[in-house]
């Protein structure tokens, strides 16, 4: 899994911004927790510890400090990691173990074991009651950066379950990283999601505004979510112990690759308890300082478990906030005196890089013992940059311990001997020998530098492990100084890949040539190469293609196909990506890719490809391109196959034998608008957290002109650091253009979020790394309204200025002519997709005489009015009597039928007073606008109707959505909210129309009187269909009409007119008749709309048995689609919307197509983007006009077609299966 995906990823930088917006400023800075004192319940009989106390304050050797150790934890190594924990807890529970800092190293949260043990006894007791879960089954774990995910991990083993800790999809990139995060839920089988209040906030009111887009996406379904900040502390009283034995899973670690593909590695507590061994060096009294996400195989091992293993106080703060300000981590270690630091290579160098001299003269390191350096390849030069910077503070070379392991090894495999301190091994070797031969030559003080390849060892084994040299083709074990795979065989090696039996086999089950196949013969192969010279082992490379660049593990095949899709002239698959290793022995991005002509003539195009394809692997990866070649057609390098050869193409590259185009570099050449710039020191002053805080306006506000002159200086400088082997060396300061996108001049999101942070200090305000995005060249950024006086809006539906312009300086065609609008392409392109398949658009259909002979499931005519001669007759008296309209507002006056009607529904519905509107989605929008506005919190079901998303929208008040009919989600999140808002308006509907569900109406009437909100039933289809006398959900639930504040209803349902309406006390309704624009500047409801409600009304007084007739049908209809299998979803039994689930939009469509041509059945689709793709739906409006023999010939007229679509499907796909393995592949290139 991508080991720092939160510290690289530039969408967690606007998660701080997002986790404002939805009030839960504690996104990424959990609370301060105050944890009761009242007793817990007492656990079952726990060992004692075999010796009491800690190590003395007197001095010991650590020889003999470490035999203290071995013996105080012999006892707790015959307990499992969630025993131990319960153990601490009895032992030591006032023990501070998690501290957690805010970006200025503020203490936030503080836990001791005792805290520990209670809330994870209330977490556990929670999924065994709340969500039912067993023993074994999995939990995500999506939690921000805080110590709520230990808390939640915890919980987990305490209950039983197995613990999956992955990096939480950001709210404001669903499209992006939720399928991914789907996948592994679908992979995993989790039943529950574990996150926290703001975290689960954040994301529902990010699908609130992705669900009305066109890159809508959904949270798996059939999952629940539990926020474990939300657990009262009483419910540890209800916690049930659960035993595991050490062959029960305690967590899955989703491991490296592509996310397509996702492979969770099985980590049971035998596991845990073997790898924890690794650790019995530190102590009770050691302090731990930690930066690294703690669903990481290293944060989580490190910094989670082996506190609670040794006992000793971990200090930790989120990846964005070391990445602002990288000078934090050793501050903090300074300030609490660590012991024990662990990062990968790339966290070292850029700590050296950030911290100026004035913060190491105030640093002191002294107390630190270990720092650990894995989980990336480690770089001599990034240590020695570490040592001299940070030497003035006492740091010691000998305390650093680089080490080797992967999460199939739960987490370390080779390391430093704790006891044994010593500088870092290096083996300067001969690259060619190496290469080559596979052979590790040392290499003399004079041999080329050319040839030479500088190694740091990775320590020696580790407690409980053996690890040997294999050739991975003859599986001959090699010796010493021989370069060959590293297989592992140990107690800590974990079981395999869950749901991947033949994989597993594969990886975990490998045995040396001559060897048995036996168990005990069994190794791990880790898929890199290495040697050992002595007892040090070397790591050389990688036998796959796996990318890891600052920690991350990056599949190659995912950056190809994103260069693939950037841009039309790439052609589909002959891209290649690669890393290379730079001149400061840091790993970097290649693409290759091949172009489907010959545009080598055509610079400035090949330029623009370049920059589209930088743009798209910064945007969808977080990692800048150090270098993209474009080659001529057919010139990459693949297998007689046709299948890439990336190490091939690397070679290439490095030999510079490409057929290339166009070499595009991290750092533009010169251009015509571009810009001189002399490279500037940073000034050696304190960082932004140093200093008081950061005013929100400052006193001295910068001109645009001086923030681009100050971002040129700070990117010159930027690219001038990270130049790498390829770019032309050269004193002449660097010349950047002001108008290249970050992606183009090397910026990653590591390095803008550190320059987000930069530009805040210098301009006296917050400056959020999301700006970066929106504004993607420097002179955007600069002119950026509201940036230099910290009233940046960073919507993410708001177009940055100047992207309508063209680069003639024209206004782009797609402002101005319809024909271009990018709505009105997106709509063509989905029409053309049922166009494309054979199949007649099911849309804007003219109600023909041969289409009025079908039988009908699309109107809202639930009571047959509007067909009724009563009503008909009505209508004509009303255009006889009052005109056919009124031709002015009601406030200037109104028809006496008007108000006959406003007090027939008002009695009829249980009412003090009404008003009339036009239309139904007009009332819904004009009501809401009117009730609340700025300042106003909207609670509203996530799938409420567009009427009613349009009112929330134009009102200004802050939205929350909360589940679908999840009361207690929205009671959450009233808890946390409800004191920040003057009114708290809740929307919910009575019968949703896509789904056929309703609420829990009592319990949102007892919601909003506990909180005192005010709460709005949009009842469009629940008025005449719910309820004994059809009275709507009131009546439903028996629920009296004065407990629901505003109820809307409509005449076009169940009324068989048109207009809509609002019941309500007579105090709302005499406001909005002065208030409501919907009202006061609309026409008012005409004569002939009005008499036919009216008579309507009067009819569903006279004629009770309608609704129940109605109610009868959809009853029958129900049934009858259960009895046939059909997936009806959440529908509730007699609504009067029946919903029945197909899947794809073309399936959808042709399906309605054929009910119509063949059975004569009208009945219109429900499809993308109006619901899921996958999940479209045919919607049945049942009317009192229906019949038995209707609805029973409908279903089994469905099921036939239904069946003969799915085994034309099969037909279909069986012959394109035949075609494709006939089909001769691309001939291979030469």
């Amino acid at each position: 899994m991508d080991a720092l995906a939160i510290a690289l990823d530039p969408a967690s930088a606007a998660a701080v911004a997002a986790a404002v917006t939805v009030g839960a400023t504690a996104f990424f800075c959990t609370r301060k927790r105050k944890f009761e004192s009242s007793p817990r319940c007492p656990p079952k009989p726990m060992l004692k510890p075999t010796v009491s106390g800690d190590v003395t304050d007197e001095p010991l050797h650590d020889a003999k400090r470490a035999r203290v150790n071995s013996v105080k934890t012999a006892a707790y190594h015959e307990l499992s990691i969630a025993e131990l924990m319960k153990q601490r807890a009895i032992d030591m529970p006032d023990k501070v173990v998690y501290t957690f800092l805010d970006d200025r190293g503020r203490e936030s949260v503080n836990l001791t074991f005792g805290d520990i043990d209670r809330a994870a006894r209330g977490v556990a007791a929670t999924l065994q009651k709340d969500a039912n879960l067993q023993k074994g089954d999995r939990v995500m774990l999506a939690y921000p950066p805080g110590l709520d995910f230990a808390l939640g991990f915890w919980g987990c083993l305490y209950a039983g379950a197995t613990a999956v800790p992955v990096y939480p999809p950001y709210p404001g990139t669903l499209a992006k990283d939720l399928p991914k995060f789907n996948r592994m839920v679908a992979d995993s089988g989790a039943k529950v999601i574990l996150t926290n209040r703001a975290y689960y906030m954040a994301t529902q009111l990010a699908t609130a505004k992705n669900f009305f887009t066109n890159d809508a996406v959904s949270w798996p379904k059939d999952v629940s979510w539990v926020s474990s900040d939300a657990v009262a502390d009483s419910m540890a009283e209800f916690y049930t112990d659960v035993e595991c034995s050490f062959d029960d899973l305690a967590f899955f670690q989703y491991s490296s690759g592509s996310t397509s593909e996702p492979k969770a590695v099985m980590v049971s507590y035998g596991n845990v308890n073997a790898q924890l061994k690794v650790w019995v060096a530190i102590r009770e009294t050691d302090t731990m300082v930690s930066w690294v996400p703690s669903y990481h195989d290293m944060g989580l091992v490190v910094f989670i478990l082996a506190p609670a293993s040794t006992g000793a106080r971990c200090v930790s703060m989120s990846p964005l906030s070391f990445i602002k300000d990288p000078s934090l981590w050793m501050r903090t270690a300074s300030k609490y005196k660590a012991t024990q630091i662990c990062a990968p290579n790339f966290g070292y160098a850029l700590a050296a890089r950030k911290t100026t001299k004035k913060q190491v003269a105030d640093l002191d390191l002294t107390h630190l013992r270990q720092c650990l350096c894995a989980a990336e390849p480690i770089r001599i030069e990034s240590l020695n940059a570490f040592t001299e910077t940070f030497a003035p503070a006492g740091f010691n070379p000998k305390t650093y311990g680089c080490g080797y392991g992967l999460a199939e090894a739960t987490l370390a495999a080779t390391g430093p001997d704790p006891y044994n301190p010593k500088e870092p091994v290096v083996f300067v070797a001969k690259k060619n020998a190496l290469e080559q031969h596979k052979k590790a030559q040392r290499a003399s003080a004079d041999h080329p530098a050319v040839d030479t390849m500088t190694l740091v060892g990775c320590g020696t084994l580790r407690p409980t492990f053996k690890v040997i040299i294999v050739d991975p083709e003859t599986r001959e074990q090699l010796p010493d100084c021989r370069v060959g795979e590293i297989w592992i065989q140990g107690e800590s090696v974990t079981k395999g890949y869950w749901n991947r039996e033949q994989y597993t086999k594969e990886q975990f089950q490998a045995t040396v040539r001559g060897t048995a196949d036996t168990p005990e013969n069994h190794y791990l192969r880790s898929g890199d190469m290495g040697f050992f010279d002595g007892d040090v082992m070397y790591v050389t490379s990688r036998l796959k293609d796996l990318i890891i660049i600052r920690g991350r593990n990056v599949c190659p095949q995912d950056v190809e196909r994103t260069t693939e899709l950037a841009h039309d002239e790439v052609r589909p698959g002959c891209v290649a990506a690669f890393s290379i290793e730079t001149s400061n022995q840091e790993e970097a991005l290649v693409v290759v890719a091949e172009m489907r002509s010959d545009l080598k003539k055509d610079q400035d195009k090949l330029r623009a490809i370049a920059n589209a394809i930088a743009t798209s692997v910064l945007s969808e990866h977080q990692l800048r391109c150090a270098s993209i070649v474009l080659l001529r057609p057919r010139s990459i390098p693949k297998t007689t196959s046709g299948k890439i050869q990336r190490r091939g193409t690397k070679a290439k590259f490095e030999d510079n034998t490409l057929a290339a185009q166009y070499i595009h570099k991290g750092v533009i050449e010169s251009r015509p608008k571009a810009v001189p710039v002399a490279v500037v020191v940073e000034p050696d002053t304190a960082p932004a957290a140093e200093a008081a805080d950061v005013v929100k306006t400052p006193a001295v506000v910068k001109t645009p002109e001086e923030i681009v002159a100050w971002l040129l200086e700070r990117l010159a400088q930027e690219t001038s650091d990270s130049s790498d082997e390829y770019e032309t060396s050269s004193a002449k300061a660097p010349t950047i253009d002001a108008d290249t996108p970050w992606a183009c001049v090397g910026m990653d999101s590591v390095a803008i979020v550190g320059l987000s942070a930069e530009l805040g200090e210098f301009l006296g305000c917050v400056v959020p790394p999301s700006a970066f995005f929106q504004f993607d060249t420097p002179v955007k950024l600069a002119n950026a309204p509201g940036l230099a006086t910290g009233e940046l809006e960073t919507q993410e539906s708001t177009l940055p200025e100047g992207s309508y312009v063209d680069e003639n300086g024209e206004i782009k065609a797609e402002c101005y002519d319809f024909e271009c609008f990018p709505e009105v392409q997106h709509l063509r392109g989905q029409l053309s997709e049922l166009t494309d398949a054979g199949l007649v658009l099911p849309y804007l259909d003219v109600l023909t005489a041969e289409k009025k002979k079908q039988l009908n499931f699309n109107t809202y005519n639930y009571l047959g009015y509007a067909s009724h001669p009563a009503t008909a007759q009505a209508s004509k008296d009303a255009i006889d009597t009052y005109g056919t309209g009124m031709s002015s507002s009601p406030i200037v006056g109104q028809n006496i039928i008007n108000t006959q009607l406003e007090a027939a529904l008002c009695k009829h519905f249980d009412a003090e007073a009404s008003v009339l509107f036009v239309g139904g989605w007009v009332t819904n929008v004009t009501t809401i606008a009117a009730l609340v506005g700025k300042g106003d919190l909207i609670l509203c079901d996530i799938l409420n109707h567009n009427s009613c998303v349009n009112g929330q929208r134009l009102s200004g008040a802050t939205i929350l959505a909360f589940p679908h009919n999840d009361v207690a989600a929205a009671e959450r999140i009233l808890k946390s909210v409800r004191h920040k808002y003057r009114r708290v308006l809740i929307v919910i509907e009575g019968v949703y129309s896509m789904d056929g569900d309703v609420p829990n109406l009592p319990a949102f009437v007892a919601l909003k009187k506990q909180h005192k909100a005010i709460l709005f039933v949009d009842e469009a289809h629940s008025f005449g269909t719910m309820g004994q006398t059809g009275k709507g959900m009131c009546e439903y639930f028996d629920v009296p009409t004065t407990d629901v504040d505003v109820r809307m209803g409509t005449m076009s349902k169940s009324l068989g007119s048109v207009g809509g309406f609002i019941l309500a006390t007579k105090t709302v309704v005499d406001y909005l008749k002065y208030s409501a624009g919907g009202f006061v500047y609309s026409v008012g409801l005409g004569p002939a709309n009005a008499g036919a409600a009216l008579k309507a009304v009067q009819l569903m007084g006279d004629e009770p048995q309608r609704s129940v007739r109605l109610q009868e049908l959809s009853a029958f209809f129900y049934d009858a689609c259960v009895a046939a299998k059909l997936d009806v979803g959440t529908n509730v039994r007699g609504a009067c919307v029946v919903v029945v689930y197909i899947g794809g939009t073309v399936e959808t469509v042709r399906l309605s197509m054929r009910l119509s041509d063949e059975e004569k059945i009208n009945v219109k689709p429900i499809v993308h983007p109006a619901v899921e793709e996958g999940k479209c739906r045919l919607r049945f409006f049942i009317s009192y006009l229906h019949t038995e023999a209707d609805l029973s010939r409908t279903v089994q007229a469905l099921v036939r077609i239904m069946d003969s679509l799915r085994t034309e499907s099969a037909v279909v796909e069986a012959k394109v299966a035949v075609v494709e393995d006939v089909e001769d592949v691309d001939a291979p290139a030469v």
